[in-house]
């Protein structure tokens, strides 16, 4: 057995590691119900003003980036975003959904769309925090 440690992950790499964890996890789940999903809001050159990018799993909609233009902040963007992407997830059957944000970015937006806090980590990095919500779909 030989332990390296590298700060260049290749998605060569990466593909090899979610392999041998889909082959150890589908002996008790269908990681087959894994699927992405991707919300777009695009200008009228087909430029991308926001998104939303995530996945669902089995009955859970898990949230992984969320982003919207400077030019469109404010304006419900990113609330359209979810609440698409809410309802995508309900017709693929999900229940619940899942978000973590930094406590610079968007856990007063998430609280106001109905998500709960879970769990913080303090000094997430160094002097931020990182919230962990969810909510009942």
């Amino acid at each position: 057995m030989q332990l390296s440690i590298t700060d260049s992950v290749s998605h060569q790499d990466l593909d090899e590691v979610r392999l041998g964890l889909n082959t150890y996890n589908s002996r008790f789940i269908n990681v087959d119900e894994l699927k992405p999903i991707g919300v777009f809001i695009t200008d009228a050159s087909g430029r991308k003003q926001g998104a939303l990018t995530g996945s669902t799993y089995g009955n859970w909609l898990r949230i992984d980036m969320l982003w919207v233009s400077d030019e469109l902040r404010g304006q419900g963007a990113g609330s359209q975003l979810i609440l698409a992407a809410e309802e995508e997830a309900r017709a693929r059957g999900c229940r619940y959904a899942q978000v973590d944000t930094a406590s610079f970015q968007a856990r007063p937006f998430y609280e106001k769309l109905g998500y709960t806090l879970r769990l913080s980590l303090d000094h997430y990095p160094r002097h931020h925090q990182r919230h962990y919500l969810s909510k009942t779909l």
